[in-house]
Order: C-alpha cells, then sequence, then structure tokens
C-alpha cells in the first residue's frame, strides 16, 4: 500500500523527523512518503496558522490520489483540512487527533491531552466536544513549548511531557495521556517506561490505524458530509 504522511506545517526539521519515527514502524508493504508544502506557515499554533496552511495542503491530498496512494493522513494533532481534504478526494484520509483522541477514550477511564500553549487548551477541548469524547476527558494541561521548541529540543520536551503527564495522573486522574503535537512523535515509550501511563503518540497511531483500514478497504463516505463540493463537479475535478 502507498501512504503519503503530510506535515502541514512547512518545517523540513519537523518533517524529517516525522520521516525518520514513521518510517520505523510502518509495514514491510507500506511505500510511506512523508512530506510537507513549500509555503505557508513554519508551525501551526493557532486558528489562523491552521487557515493559511490549506492552500498548500490541499494541493497535496490532490496529488496524493492522483498518484495512487491509498491514503493521506494529516500529521498536525489540529488536524487542519481534514473534512475539506475529504470532500476532494475518494481516498482514506485521516488526521493524527481525531484517531489518538478516539483511540485513547477506548485505553482507559479518563484521558489527558497535552498541548503546547495554554492558548490552545480551549480548542483542544472545543475538539473532544466536537467527538463527543468530553465524558472521557480529564484534563488538557500545555508544556510550555512551542512547536519548534517540541521538535528541536528533545531533552527540553521529554522533560516537560513527563513532567506535565505526572500532573495529569496524580491531580487529574488520567490513565491515558496523549501528545498533543506531531513535533512530539517518537517520546511516548520512554514516558510510558518512566511514569507507568499509557501515552498514545497520535503520528504513530495514526499511522498503524490508517495500514489498518487501508487493508479493510474502509475511507469515508461520499453520500453526505464528505461528498464531492458542487464546484468540483461542474467544472469536472471528480
Amino acid at each position: 500500500m502507498k501512504i503519503m504522511v503530510i506535515n502541514p506545517n512547512s518545517s523540513q526539521h519537523m518533517t524529517h523527523h516525522l520521516d525518520e519515527v514513521l518510517q520505523q514502524i510502518k509495514d514491510a508493504d507500506t511505500q510511506l512518503t512523508v512530506c510537507c508544502p513549500e509555503g505557508g506557515p513554519m508551525a501551526i499554533e493557532s486558528a489562523y496558522d491552521e487557515a493559511m496552511c490549506l492552500s498548500g495542503l490541499l494541493p497535496l491530498v490532490k496529488k496524493a490520489e492522483t498518484e495512487g496512494y491509498d491514503a493521506v493522513i494529516l500529521a498536525c494533532f489540529s488536524d487542519p483540512g481534514l473534512e475539506q481534504a475529504r470532500e476532494i478526494v475518494n481516498i482514506l484520509v485521516c488526521g493524527i487527533q481525531e484517531i489518538a483522541v478516539h483511540v485513547a477514550a477506548m485505553m482507559g477511564a479518563k484521558f489527558s491531552i497535552l498541548t503546547l500553549n495554554a492558548e490552545r487548551v480551549p480548542s483542544k477541548q472545543k475538539d473532544i466536544y466536537r467527538y463527543k469524547l468530553e465524558r472521557g476527558l480529564a484534563s488538557v494541561r500545555p508544556i510550555g513549548l512551542s512547536v519548534a521548541q517540541s521538535d528541536e529540543d528533545p531533552d527540553l520536551a521529554r522533560a516537560r511531557i513527563k513532567a506535565v503527564a505526572k500532573t495529569c495522573a496524580e491531580e487529574d486522574g488520567a490513565e491515558v495521556v496523549v501528545l498533543g503535537c506531531a513535533g512530539m512523535a517518537g517520546y511516548a515509550e520512554e514516558v510510558t517506561r518512566e511514569l507507568g501511563l499509557v501515552v498514545i503518540d497520535p503520528s504513530s497511531v495514526a499511522l498503524k490505524v490508517t495500514e489498518a483500514l487501508v487493508k479493510t478497504g474502509i475511507k469515508p463516505s461520499k453520500r453526505g458530509l464528505y461528498a464531492y463540493p458542487p464546484s468540483f463537479i461542474r467544472e469536472g475535478k471528480v
């Protein structure tokens, strides 16, 4: 199978980091391409950044379908462009946040999300309500780092993740912790080992779930929510 992982920001460093982590865990028969748009924001840390990345992101999704990919994974914990991407192609499109929080809700009674900065806490809470998973949410706590810092300073990121995850367990009752940024890829195993929590790396979990969905032939329905846009049909883009 062929899977394209798109880092929606334009950071080559983060894209390379994701590639290194995911190539190690992919199935042997998976052809994995990890890429990012050439333009757009270097980090996605706000709703504005999410909107600004779409002009580079959506053409890559369409390119994946044209080039015969079986699935696309959007590797940003905000899942920017997920609904729009599902409208314009007839292949599987997955978002790392959507997959990670649903898996987290299955793995324990309460889960917490580690986000980067305090300003993003309300956004993550809103997303959980949208997914109807609010009864399982113990907390959303920031680790106090930027996207760039979480990717470029592994030692600092690990220290912050461990400290905040411990607080989530001891003060909020979390049994599962979700790492709320693609830049945290590769940190879950160490935190799990040291704290005894279930820690979900959203990019890694999303890859394995996506591989399973491709093998079972499941993809978004085109009958309603993810139907092709009327403009696509009129312009013959389908």
